[in-house]
């Protein structure tokens, strides 16, 4: 676990100007996770009510992709806790191992995904043939925009962390800024914003496709 070397006092001190600069941070977080929740609230919705209209008698087969996708996302987000166990006691080598897990999961999940997509064409459906395929394209295709840029910080973090591994100077450091610790929760709480949002579609497509 680390520990404050700049004395009591400093440590007081600078506590309330870490949480004052953290908050704008954390608030603007929320309003974007909300922001974005609401979105495919709303699309999901859309989506829900237009096949349950049965407009047309398009039918879809349920791509067995997404069960592999979500199954990877659900066990990259566990390792990415057990990695921010180990950031907060300052183990730079088993961060690196979880994290490079995750990273490996969320590669896993876009792979899958792409394929899930690609066998959806294969039956003939396209965009033009059904509104509600555009909706489940918008949906699909916004939420893996999320894992895409939440995939590019887990490498960034997979760097971080090989950077460090081995260099017990720049590792002290590194765990001693309460920014980078900040950093890292902010980013567990996008991914854990996003694998839940997944599995809320998930259930959606599988009950309407």
């Amino acid at each position: 676990m680390r520990k404050d070397t700049t004395g009591k006092g400093t440590s007081k001190t600078f506590l309330p100007i870490y949480k004052e600069r953290s908050a704008p941070y954390k608030a603007f977080l929320f309003y974007a996770l909300l922001g974005s929740g609401l979105l495919f609230l709303a699309l999901s919705i859309m989506f829900i009510v237009w096949n349950s209209q049965q407009i047309t008698a398009t039918i879809v087969q349920f791509p067995k992709s997404f069960v592999i996708s979500t199954l990877a996302l659900l066990f990259s987000s566990y390792t990415l806790s057990i990695s921010r166990n180990y950031h907060l006691q300052d183990q730079a080598q088993n961060m690196l191992l979880t994290l490079t897990a995750s990273l490996l999961l969320s590669l896993v999940f876009i792979a899958f995904q792409v394929h899930a997509v690609f066998s959806i064409l294969d039956q003939g459906l396209y965009v033009n043939f059904e509104v509600s395929l555009l909706f489940l394209y918008i949906i699909t295709g916004f939420h893996f925009l999320h894992i895409v840029v939440g995939t590019i910080y887990l490498f960034y973090l997979n760097l971080k962390s090989f950077d460090i591994w081995k260099d017990p100077v720049k590792s002290l450091i590194y765990f001693s800024n309460k920014f980078e610790g900040l950093r890292f929760e902010l980013f567990c709480s996008y991914w854990y914003f996003s694998t839940g949002l997944w599995l809320f579609l998930f259930l959606v497509f599988f009950y309407s496709l």
